[in-house]
């Protein structure tokens, strides 16, 4: 037993120096952590599906400060893919992955908002308003324009379209470009609340709202930075 217990020991304080967990930033400026999640594709976001378009980096250096928590070699194959309900009003909620080759792997970021309504818990702001509330079409001189809320554990990324083209098949089918915006949370040793979407914190590391996306103001999110650009999003096929 004391051998056991030395053991132990040992191996504790090895990985204490050493200090390595997922969350650790291996860019330059580690007051920040990424927004890209190493790992594999599951195959949902891979392939030539209508929701799945190719996305285009407004540069490989923005694209590195975007992912953050690893250096990129020679990233290829960019793609953006949308998968969105109503979650009520018109409101849309679901997954928005960015993914990339490089090194031989394939690479996704997975970005939610949730379909359901915030929890109501006294002494919170927002109690039971719809999680997708800010992610809806609008109507800006007769043109259809969306901009929406997504996150995961290490930033957040705004969908907006300023363009919507309607083919005019009799099918209903009709195309969207646009763009798509980032901003990595801050690093902390606190952690984001389980009861509230970022764009429902209003302040400390894990607030990202903007109030471009919030009152439908503009279609450059204040506090977001430009990551690339889209088109030819098959709307019917992304906001269901």
């Amino acid at each position: 037993m004391k051998t056991m217990n030395t053991k132990l020991l040992f191996l504790m304080l090895a990985f204490s120096f050493l200090g390595v967990g997922c969350g650790s930033n291996s860019g330059s400026d580690s007051s920040v952590v990424g927004s890209d999640v190493i790992t594999p594709l599951d195959g949902s976001t891979s392939g030539s599906g209508s929701n799945v378009v190719t996305f285009v980096p407004v540069s490989l250096a923005e694209f590195n400060s975007y992912v953050a928590l690893h250096a990129l070699n020679a990233p290829t194959n960019f793609q953006l893919s949308v998968n969105l309900t109503n979650a009520g009003s018109n409101r849309y909620g679901g997954t928005v992955k960015i993914s990339y080759y490089d090194n031989g792997m394939q690479f996704v970021g997975t970005f939610t908002a949730g379909t359901g309504t915030n929890v109501k818990i006294s002494g919170l702001k927002d109690n039971s308003r719809l999680e997708a509330e800010y992610n809806h079409w609008y109507l800006v001189n007769g043109q259809y324009n969306f901009s929406g809320f997504f996150q995961d554990a290490y930033g957040a990324i705004v969908v907006v379209i300023d363009e919507y083209i309607d083919q005019g098949d009799a099918q209903g089918t009709s195309t969207a470009s646009g763009s798509v915006y980032y901003k990595n949370f801050a690093q902390s040793y606190a952690t984001q609340s389980p009861y509230r979407s970022c764009w429902y914190i209003y302040n400390g590391p894990y607030d990202c709202r903007s109030s471009a996306v919030i009152n439908k103001s503009s279609t450059v999110p204040d506090g977001y930075t430009k990551l690339g650009t889209f088109s030819g999003l098959n709307v019917t096929t992304a906001f269901q």
